[in-house]
């Protein structure tokens, strides 16, 4: 990740004093699990503060100090989970608990003061987070009336920004009218929740989890959860990625014979043979894990090619790499016993002599 600091603010309001804006039954809860997954050093390892049901003076303030003061590689993420509200010019204000409709523009959190805070911020790695009604209607009043088409570079002067909203601006992000017991976290934070702690969200599985995988990841449980509700992205002028967490997800494992297993199982004999050259050749590599691969493959194909041939050369290919069998140790040699000769002074030679036959003398 790159260096800099991480911080979150986290603004989420479901009690209003005006009764013409119904209770919200989520926000506190979504507040307490993305402040916790976002501050897990193991996950998202930012500095998190929270603001809850606070009024529109003292929210206003939060959001001013969190833009202030910052380097261009800190990372700062702002989530708000609120009431939407639509004057009749179309702007945009996020309701706080303290909010009068009759008086938006005094009583509320404009969609332009947030705006405002985040261009004037030195940073250049933003990310907003929207779970509110007509949150689209956001990203859509950056653009020049009349047009649309973004004007990045005249507007947002080159700095980098990432909106994710859980709606489109022609929608609602609804709660349901089921408002007693438990808060239930809304669909589209909950979602980013899920996506982060279990880290199903970093869908390469390089360890890190970015805004682009995150986004996914939510539009996806979104939609199969309420089709009518389609979260949206807006990127502005952002160079490279934006992780958001590190994953615990384990990594896909590797295919270290991946350029080898068309030829493998190619239905070519000759192909399958020049596999067998290759593997065999990878039985001395230097990486033993891809070694070790080479051996296998070499053994499944010694065992289960359908072609003799195939199974003969694998076979001999991979001998060289098995360990010669000992050798039998030799017997110890016996020293060659060369009987004496017989000694002709003893007496008993002499005896031998003396009894030999005396042969008589012949008649003449």
């Amino acid at each position: 990740m790159t260096a800099g600091r991480r911080s979150a603010l986290v603004v989420a309001n479901d009690t209003y004093d005006d009764q013409r804006l119904s209770r919200l039954r989520a926000p506190a809860t979504d507040a307490e699990q993305l402040a916790r997954v976002l501050r897990n050093a193991e996950i998202g390892g930012f500095e998190v503060e929270v603001s809850l049901n606070e009024p529109e003076h003292v929210a206003r303030r939060k959001v001013s100090r969190f833009f202030d003061d910052r380097g261009p590689d800190d990372l700062l993420l702002l989530h708000l989970s609120c009431h939407g509200v639509k004057d009749e010019d179309g702007r945009l204000y996020f309701a706080t608990p303290d909010t009068e409709i009759d008086h938006l523009d005094a009583t509320s959190l404009p969609a332009d003061y947030v705006n405002r805070q985040m261009t004037r911020s030195r940073s250049r790695r933003i990310v907003l987070f929207l779970d509110c009604c007509y949150s689209g209607a956001f990203a859509r009043g950056m653009m020049n009336r009349g047009d649309e088409r973004m004007d990045i570079m005249e507007r947002f002067d080159g700095r980098g920004r990432i909106v994710l909203t859980a709606s489109s601006a022609m929608e609602y992000s609804f709660e349901g009218d089921q408002l007693a017991g438990q808060g239930k976290p809304s669909v589209f934070t909950s979602a980013l929740v899920e996506g982060l702690a279990t880290g199903e969200a970093d869908r390469d599985r390089d360890g890190f989890v970015s805004v682009d995988e995150l986004y996914d990841f939510a539009f996806d449980r979104v939609r199969t959860a309420t089709p009518s509700q389609t979260p949206g992205k807006w990127v502005f002028d952002v160079q490279g990625d934006f992780y958001i967490a590190r994953s615990n997800r384990p990594p896909e494992p590797v295919d270290l014979l991946a350029d080898l297993r068309g030829a493998i199982s190619s239905p070519f004999t000759n192909v399958r043979l020049g596999a067998v050259e290759e593997l065999a050749a990878l039985l001395d590599d230097a990486d033993s894990a891809r070694a070790a691969a080479a051996r296998m493959a070499l053994d499944d194909m010694a065992e289960h090619d359908k072609q003799s041939v195939v199974r003969g050369s694998a076979e001999r290919a991979r001998r060289p790499a098995e360990a010669p069998p000992e050798p039998t140790p030799a017997a110890p040699e016996q020293p060659t016993v060369v009987p004496p000769l017989p000694d002709t002074s003893t007496p008993a030679a002499e005896a031998a002599v003396a009894r030999e036959p005396e042969h008589s003398p012949r008649p003449v």
